[in-house]
């Protein structure tokens, strides 16, 4: 664990990952929206409402949604993960990843790309 840490913001050392939850929506919607506007990521309508929103962002079983946190709780970003297909191939899965602009570049991303793949 140690080698993949090397060279990681401090901070994202810190970086507590959990379950999202419905409190964490006001949080969250603070940088999907603006994310979202932009249109330079995400393929969501640009003007999507915010429970159109809440609806594909936090996700019922099978699919989770968690939300990367500091030390003081403050929601730095969040990933939601879900299967692609049913049936047979029902193993294969999708992430999607969004990090408050105002906490970029320290490391929220990885550690949140890292508990995906775990």
């Amino acid at each position: 664990m140690e080698r993949r840490r090397r060279g990681v913001h401090p901070v994202a050392m810190q970086i507590q990952i959990r379950e999202a939850t419905e409190a964490d929506w006001p949080a969250i919607w603070a940088f999907f929206q603006p994310i979202v506007a932009a249109g330079e990521t995400y393929t969501y309508p640009r003007d999507i409402d915010e429970e159109a929103a809440r609806e594909l962002w936090l996700l019922r079983p099978p699919g989770r949604t968690v939300v990367a946190m500091d030390a003081a709780g403050t929601v730095l970003g969040s990933a939601k993960m879900n299967p692609n297909h049913m049936g047979a191939a029902d193993h294969i899965a999708g992430a999607s990843f969004m990090v408050d602009p105002g906490h970029g570049g320290r490391g929220v991303g990885r550690a949140l790309g890292e508990h995906v793949l775990e």
